[in-house]
């Protein structure tokens, strides 16, 4: 592909451009049982004429591991992604793109090698001072373990569902754009009051918090205890040279990048590559140490125990192992361990003294929302607007109401503007508003600012649907079959 693009450099036009798919490495993932009849084997599934493959369904995987990764803060663990049920998402997605591109076969869509280039060449990621740099692109792709070819094969796919979906586009109207607008440009004049508690109103009475213990106890376990045995294999006195250190660096140096992600120098980079050289020159003996212990050559030496929440070293599956299972020599404290299972002490039901801050804590708030609850039933029915606090309040604003926090106004003015009810009122935690609009207002001038705004997000929720309902007629016309066990 980069040859034939060399050749044709200079007629080389960018007129479009799409966010090149991320790969990330959430690694391979196995998924369950495969049925071995025919070609299957190299399919996981086929929809219409088209099969997926299992690169197909990993690289879906990774691309929403990497995005509920962002969404958990970077926190998403292959143990977590198994409980949310993202191999079953990575397949449902990856069939409802298979549909999709079906469809696109039909109507006669297409992509040829001209639609690939002015996607690759338009992209950020593989440009210096906004130019492609072919380079960039092989050390980009090299870094991730994408091959070129499987890349521009996977975009391909993206880039035929993206002309499917220009080619059934539809717009905003104008209809549209003044509901919508008439929503979000609305301002109300609210008359509200503040209800709250204090500290001394909530009494604590030890028996009831018992009795509350008692009714919810299966809301407190403790969590799973891993007993291991354990060898540790430290590194030892490494004397190596610098020249050989000089040359390990040059085989890895791609793997030290400092925060602008540029390759920081041997000197910058002495203190990480005499660790990896060391760790590398350990691992022969702490895979034979492992190959011991299994077998049941060597003893462990060391017991460890921790809770999974409280592992002292990343341990993939550490929910699927059993009694006996010995895991592979993990990196840890300049060195590797290697651990054998001995004992799980299953989750059981705490104790009340073993649960009394956390059963406190939820007592706690039980009888704020009580307290709470009876407090604002009175102040509603003496409440006057006269008396009250007033604000003019709109869907956008983003700002403190008096008595409020950012958070605690955004959510009384999505409150206020969600419900059918002139007066009413919305807990905030462990206080209440109680509120009356009394005026409504149209903003004519935000109408005409907002306009292309409003068109743009309309025209993508119009879209959205119609992609989904599209979806849902195509799984009629395709057949679809699974060669999975989900």
């Amino acid at each position: 592909m980069i040859t034939w693009m060399q050749k044709r450099k200079k007629y080389l036009v960018v007129t479009i451009w799409i966010s090149t798919i991320a790969f990330v490495g959430a690694g391979f993932v196995g998924w369950g049982a495969y049925d071995f009849n025919s070609n299957r084997s190299t399919s996981i599934a086929k929809v219409g004429h088209r099969n997926i493959s299992v690169q197909e369904l990993n690289e879906k995987y990774s691309q929403l591991f990497s995005y509920y990764n962002n969404v958990f803060n970077g926190q998403l663990s292959e143990e977590k992604a198994s409980d949310m049920g993202l191999q079953n998402l990575a397949l449902d997605a990856s069939i409802r793109d298979s549909l999709l591109l079906n469809f696109a076969d039909d109507i006669g869509l297409s992509v040829n090698d001209d639609d690939i280039i002015k996607y690759i060449v338009s992209d950020s990621n593989f440009q210096k001072d906004g130019v492609f740099d072919e380079k960039i692109y092989k050390d980009v792709l090299r870094r991730s373990r994408i091959n070129p070819q499987d890349f521009e094969k996977n975009l391909k796919r993206s880039i035929l569902i993206e002309k499917l979906s220009q080619a059934i586009r539809v717009s905003a109207n104008d209809d549209d754009i003044s509901m919508m607008s008439a929503i979000f440009n609305m301002k109300d004049e609210v008359a509200f009051k503040i209800v709250t508690i204090s500290d001394n109103e909530i009494v604590i009475a030890k028996d009831e918090m018992k009795k509350f213990w008692k009714k919810n106890k299966n809301n407190y376990m403790t969590e799973d205890k891993y007993k291991f045995g354990s060898i540790f294999i430290p590194n030892g006195d490494l004397k190596a040279s610098d020249d050989v250190l000089k040359s390990y660096y040059e085989d890895n140096k791609d793997s030290y990048r400092n925060s602008e992600d540029k390759i920081k120098s041997f000197e910058e980079a002495k203190d990480l590559v005499k660790r990896d050289y060391a760790l590398q020159e350990n691992k022969t003996a702490a895979l034979k140490r492992y190959t011991e212990l299994k077998k049941g050559e060597v003893q462990t030496i060391e017991d460890i125990s921790f809770f999974a929440s409280k592992a002292p070293f990343d341990i993939e599956n550490l929910n699927k192992l059993s009694v006996g299972d010995v895991v592979k020599p993990i990196i840890y404290n300049n060195g590797y361990i290697i651990l054998k299972l001995n004992e799980i002490e299953k989750s059981k039901t705490k104790t009340y003294d073993e649960a009394k801050d956390e059963v406190l804590e939820a007592f706690k708030l039980e009888k704020e929302k009580e307290i709470l609850d009876a407090k604002v039933k009175k102040e509603i029915a003496d409440f006057d607007v006269k008396k009250a606090s007033v604000a003019s309040i709109s869907r956008t604003d983003q700002k403190d109401i008096d008595g409020l926090d950012m958070l605690e106004s955004g959510n009384f003015i999505d409150h206020v503007f969600s419900s059918t009810n002139k007066k009413g009122y919305v807990v905030l935690d462990n206080k209440a508003v109680i509120y009356e609009i009394l005026e409504q207002k149209l903003l004519f001038d935000s109408l005409v600012s907002d306009k292309k705004l409003v068109s743009e997000n309309i025209a993508t929720l119009k879209n959205n649907e119609l992609i989904k309902d599209l979806t849902n007629a195509l799984q009629k016309r395709y057949k679809v079959e699974e060669y999975i066990k989900r």
